[in-house]
């Protein structure tokens, strides 16, 4: 049995379909790290994506951090230890968050900033929704660590914002949708302007596979994510 192990928080529900993909993925990785057939405490509060998105597009941060930090502590009072957010665009106000909450806090930015490191990578391409792809959150942290992010044209972005939010939340993945984002990644990458791409929104791995490239990473942001949650879990 394991002793030292910390029960994970997970703020969920934004999207559903991500929400169940890191629940697995943790369930999987706890038992092939520890070599057990254990499963790992994990506490999901499932919130309201809709009132979290409205916040964030009316610009009113202040009141994100009030909303996302008593969701928090929903899971610091039923015992997690070990919190993240299921999601990279409400990451807009992790600092504040972190700094608000007693549980250990684990970033999927800076989780994947150190992967990133760890690869040797440059310029690296950033998809998710528009305030990911335009917020400053992903942009500083890379600049920071001396890498630079592209995001696509402006044009792109809408599209890809626009089929983020009215299908993959919705947990809609059609084949043309998946051909024309391929071809944004392509043109990206065909003009010399990266040398990896960030699936910089949870449910972007579940329409865009590694396998679809041969010259390019792409770096699975729910991935790398649970590897550092589960490295703050056991450690």
């Amino acid at each position: 049995m394991l002793k030292h192990y910390k029960t994970i928080g997970m703020i969920g529900g934004i999207a559903p379909a991500s929400t169940v993909d890191y629940y697995q993925r943790i369930v999987s990785r706890f038992q092939e790290r520890t070599g057990q057939r254990e499963y790992p405490s994990v506490i999901i509060n499932s919130i309201n994506m809709t009132h979290m998105m409205n916040l964030i597009t009316n610009d009113q941060l202040d009141e994100l951090v009030d909303y996302l930090s008593e969701e928090i502590y929903v899971l610091e009072k039923a015992g997690a230890k070990v919190i993240f957010l299921a999601s990279n665009t409400p990451h807009i106000v992790f600092e504040p968050l972190a700094q608000r909450v007693k549980a250990k806090m684990v970033s999927i930015v800076d989780s994947t900033i150190a992967y990133a490191q760890t690869k040797g990578y440059n310029r690296l391409g950033l998809f998710g929704t528009i305030p990911t792809m335009e917020g400053d959150f992903f942009q500083d942290g890379f600049d920071a660590a001396g890498m630079e992010i592209i995001t696509p044209m402006p044009d792109e972005r809408k599209y890809i914002h626009k089929i983020y939010m009215e299908e993959l939340v919705r947990g809609r993945f059609l084949p043309e949708t998946r051909n024309h984002l391929l071809s944004i990644v392509n043109r990206m990458y065909n003009e010399g302007q990266i040398d990896s791409l960030i699936l910089g929104g949870t449910e972007l791995p579940l329409i865009l596979k590694s396998s679809d490239f041969e010259d390019i990473e792409l770096l699975n942001t729910t991935k790398i994510h649970v590897e550092k949650v589960l490295d703050v879990a056991l450690g």
